[in-house]
């Protein structure tokens, strides 16, 4: 990443009395990207956001925020967090406008400019004169991002920030956050269970699985290292039985029929596409019908948070 390291944790460990919540956490968070922090319920994910929000201990290990120690340095590391780890709470018979102003007051250099360019920022300039009390689920989740950067925070932290969002305002919400990154420079560390969100909102992303930290990668650059080595295609024909009767030759497994009548070819990738392409030939001179051939949806982020994750992953023994 091209970013300054605005998040430093190293080496992290967490106990809750005799029992071990993380083990030997370590990543960074830079500016201007979005990181994605998954795992499964009961992961350790919210534990390292807690701590690095200010709001637990560390029990072994480092974090740093803007180079400041959060042992030695915590106020001035805090000075650089703004974050929504819990619902965003506000007095309701305010208006939007009326709540940040009361929060700014509680904050050094926040002028009026400033409330009134995260508003902007928020996308809540024709409702911020309105009492929270009529607002959505979804405008207080922008007002609560708005009141997070007031003080500008080099560093963002969003613990499950889309729970209960419509699929608008998920969106609204995920352009915000990318925006912030990519457009302000500002280090965003969010945590989400929604696996397409996280993969058409994150740069990077870094999966916990049992308080243990698996990977840690650019989304693309995970998921094509954790692709499969077979390729699958769905093929339409007009004789579906008779057609799996001229390929009965393949492989066990390598060909189905499906509900819907498709047939359903498993192939190596390597060398797949001379081997589709002698199948279709043999289709097409055993007289079968060749409709259409297509490969199956690429895999996704969900795919791989499973394949990384396994069957009950989330719990810590």
């Amino acid at each position: 990443m091209s970013g300054d390291v605005i998040l430093h944790i190293e080496h992290l460990t967490k106990f809750f009395g005799n029992r071990e919540i993380l083990h030997d956490i370590s990543f960074d968070t830079y500016a201007g990207e979005v990181f994605g922090f998954l795992g499964p319920n009961g992961a350790g994910k919210t534990t390292t956001i807690k701590i690095a929000a200010g709001l637990l201990s560390l029990d072994e290990g480092e974090i740093s925020i803007s180079g400041h120690s959060m042992r030695t340095q915590f106020e001035k590391a805090m000075a650089d967090v703004g974050g929504i780890v819990e619902n965003p709470e506000f007095y309701k018979y305010l208006s939007g406008l009326e709540n940040l102003r009361l929060y700014a007051a509680m904050r050094e250099g926040v002028t009026e400019e400033r409330i009134r360019e995260v508003v902007h920022l928020v996308g809540l300039d024709h409702r911020i004169g309105d009492k929270v009390g009529k607002y959505s689920l979804g405008m207080r989740q922008r007002l609560g991002v708005a009141q997070a950067i007031l003080h500008r925070p080099r560093l963002l932290i969003l613990d499950e920030p889309t729970n209960g969002l419509d699929p608008a305002g998920i969106k609204e919400l995920r352009d915000i956050l990318k925006s912030l990154a990519h457009n302000e420079g500002i280090g965003v560390l969010v945590s989400s269970h929604l696996m397409s969100e996280m993969e058409l909102m994150c740069d990077r992303v870094g999966v916990i699985v049992r308080g243990k930290l698996q990977s840690v990668q650019p989304i693309d650059e995970l998921i094509a290292a954790t692709s499969p080595d077979r390729a699958e295609f769905l093929l339409r024909v007009d004789d579906p039985q008779r057609a799996k009767t001229l390929l009965s030759d393949l492989p066990d497994g390598a060909l189905k029929l499906n509900e819907e009548g498709v047939l359903d070819l498993v192939l190596p990738i390597v060398g797949c596409d001379v081997a589709l392409a002698d199948i279709n030939r043999r289709l097409i001179t055993g007289g079968i019908a060749l409709y259409t051939v297509s490969k199956k949806e690429n895999r996704k982020l969900e795919d791989v948070f499973i394949e990384l994750t396994g069957e009950g992953g989330g719990q810590i023994a």
